[in-house]
């Protein structure tokens, strides 16, 4: 993966996060549009993780990589879902973000477990967070 493909990446999860706090304001509710955009950006994380779960269980990608990759994404995932979970909505939107709040969670957990897990681990890692991703499209 070439530097500048992360570091968009990176500034996507940051402007998502960013997004999700603008739209939570300061006791407000969560916009439609914000929680789109954390949903936007919870799948890139987690389609990220998935190709990285393939590549590494390929032995396309180093031990060292995949572990601070995956620790970042989980990290990345993590923040969104403790911010989804504390999120406040419109009755209309409340099942997506509770939707999307549970998809993270299980996300960050992937994410969390990719970095150490044996090839054969990867491979269902990668296949659960392409299911996620799928779910958060």
């Amino acid at each position: 993966m070439s530097a500048p493909n992360h570091t968009s990446r990176a500034l996507a999860a940051v402007v998502g996060i960013g997004l999700l706090a603008a739209g939570c304001g300061s006791g407000g509710t969560l916009s439609a549009k914000a929680l789109s955009q954390e949903s936007s950006t919870l799948q890139s994380l987690a389609a990220e993780g998935a190709l990285l779960a393939r590549d590494s269980a390929a032995g396309k990608t180093t031990g060292v990589f995949t572990r601070v990759h995956s620790e970042y994404l989980h990290k990345a995932a993590s923040k969104s879902a403790r911010s989804l979970q504390s999120a406040k909505t419109t009755p209309a939107l409340q099942p997506k973000l509770e939707r999307t709040a549970r998809v993270a969670t299980r996300v960050s957990s992937e994410l969390e477990q990719l970095g150490h897990a044996s090839g054969t681990e990867q491979q269902r890692l990668a296949r659960e967070l392409e299911r996620n991703a799928k779910a958060l499209g």
